[in-house]
């Protein structure tokens, strides 16, 4: 972890990571002790997780056509699961497995976020301190005991800034391929990110790094075609350029769901909207639309035939989903047009969400229990929230979101704003403010979309991002207090 701090510097840095690897073994032995366990229920209930026969018996198939969510995810989960199977093991082994890569991952996102701060200029006992108050948030403990993405896009985020700091201070082509392939893999785990993303990220490298724009575009070429590839699949099986064919279901969430009944109905009389618009659910296909508007697919695929998982949860990679999502989408458009105001306050009241604890999640609750007075303590002193939540709900309550978050959320994104905006004025970019500015353009990025398109778990949205927060922060702090020291 080359910090370019001379050998001082160099042994700091061995002492401090030597350190937070020793706090992060402490602090997961004592969460064990106080009862947290990796928790497998979401192998059978999560809505982006494949059935778990198919996972372990027809998993290559069901990646290749699966429409909801793109492949890589759940190629890990399908690989710890045969692997499992090949040693014999149950439900212990395979929990055990999980563990020790999710374990793994989280470690790697401390000291990754622990080299980032060193290279923003920030001393090693304080960059320490800051990964080490990251490290043992509640939020980390519970989301790397559970087989979600959050931690997989954790890491690949801080991976994908570390490799972009990595070629602005001292550009080689294999940094460039690195951080281009890094950011492939990450649209083929997370539906978050769109090839839009990329196309920007790859955009703005070119142009803070001018003397390697064509090296810049060379490294990023076979990523953007693998990226073209994954799109083309999802054209061949839905039709749909995009990884995921649930944007309208989700998106009926803060929209047409948001309209009263009656307004609702008359939408619908008049032909704007359709009959879809009068279902209370969102991801649904109601009773009255299977073989009339819905038909029942027999294309010999398991994942796109199934309407139920073998564990009797809906399968939302049922193929029917695909034409059920553009109807929700088009009825979305339709309440957007006519009552915008409706989705601008859904978009309020999402962000209101991602200013939440992190931990305060339904589906950690079980394992939150274990450490309620750390998760309360946390949530209360680094978070600053008024009232903690012992029954975490998607539902929002006021009193419940971080107001340290929020206050520090929003410092730091005017503080990458300001670096950003001061930067076009003079034309010109150090290699820290390149860096920043990068960082900036992540955070807004799952901020903005996030929230536009998705309400009700937005603080795990926020989650992936916190570390990028908190280096603007840092630095945005550190550049105040050297402006309070000038004469």
């Amino acid at each position: 972890m080359n910090t370019h701090h001379g050998p001082r510097g160099a042994t700091a840095d061995r002492w401090a990571v030597g350190g937070l690897v020793a706090l992060y073994l402490v602090s997961r032995i004592a969460a064990y002790l106080a009862g947290v366990r990796f928790d497998l229920s979401p192998l059978a209930t999560s809505w982006q997780i494949l059935d778990p026969v198919l996972l372990r018996h027809d998993l290559l198939t069901s990646l290749r056509y699966m429409p909801g969510q793109p492949p890589l995810y759940n190629l890990l989960l399908g690989g710890v699961l045969k692997l499992s199977a090949a040693l014999g093991g149950g439900d212990f082994l395979t929990a055990a497995l999980f563990r020790v890569i999710f374990a793994l991952m989280a470690c790697a996102s401390v000291l990754l976020t622990y080299a980032l701060l060193r290279r923003i200029g920030t001393r090693p006992v304080g960059a320490a301190v800051v990964a080490g108050l990251f490290m043992c948030s509640p939020a980390l403990m519970l989301y790397e005991s559970l087989p979600y993405y959050t931690v997989i896009v954790l890491l690949l985020l801080v991976a994908i800034v570390w490799l972009f700091d990595a070629c602005r201070r001292d550009f080689r082509p294999r940094y460039a391929f690195a951080l281009f392939s890094a950011m492939a893999v990450l649209i083929y785990t997370r539906a978050l990110f769109q090839i839009e993303w990329f196309a920007v990220l790859v955009g703005y490298s070119a142009l803070v790094l001018p003397g390697h724009r064509r090296a810049v575009l060379v490294a990023a070429a076979l990523p953007f075609v693998l990226i073209l590839a994954l799109y083309a699949k999802n054209v061949a099986v839905i039709g749909e350029f995009s990884t995921s064919d649930w944007l309208g279901m989700s998106l009926a969430k803060l929209t047409t769901l948001e309209l009263n009944h009656s307004e609702r109905e008359r939408l619908v009389a008049s032909g704007r909207m359709t009959p879809l618009a009068l279902d209370d659910k969102a991801f649904d296909i109601p009773q009255a639309y299977e073989d009339t508007v819905v038909k029942r697919p027999h294309t010999g695929i398991a994942v796109l035939d199934h309407r139920l998982k073998t564990t009797g949860h809906v399968n939302f990679n049922y193929l029917p989903y695909a034409r059920i999502s553009s109807m929700a989408r088009h009825d979305a458009l339709v309440a957007i047009r006519t009552h915008p105001g409706v989705y601008l306050h859904s978009i309020g009241v999402a962000w209101l969400m991602f200013w939440r604890p992190a931990s305060d999640y339904p589906f950690l609750k079980a394992n939150r229990e274990a450490i309620q007075p750390w998760a309360w303590l946390y949530g209360k002193v680094i978070g600053g929230q008024p009232v903690y939540p012992d029954n975490p709900r998607f539902e929002l309550k006021p009193a419940t979101i971080g107001v340290f978050i929020a206050i520090v959320y929003i410092a730091a994104v005017l503080f990458g704003l300001g670096v950003l905006l001061r930067c076009a004025w003079r034309r010109r970019v150090s290699n820290l403010d390149a860096t920043l500015i990068f960082i900036w353009l992540n955070v807004m990025y799952v901020s903005v979309i996030g929230n536009m398109f998705e309400i009700d778990e937005n603080q795990r949205f926020r989650f992936a991002i916190n570390p990028l927060i908190i280096l603007l922060a840092i630095a945005g702090t550190r550049r105040a207090l050297a402006w309070l020291r000038r004469p």
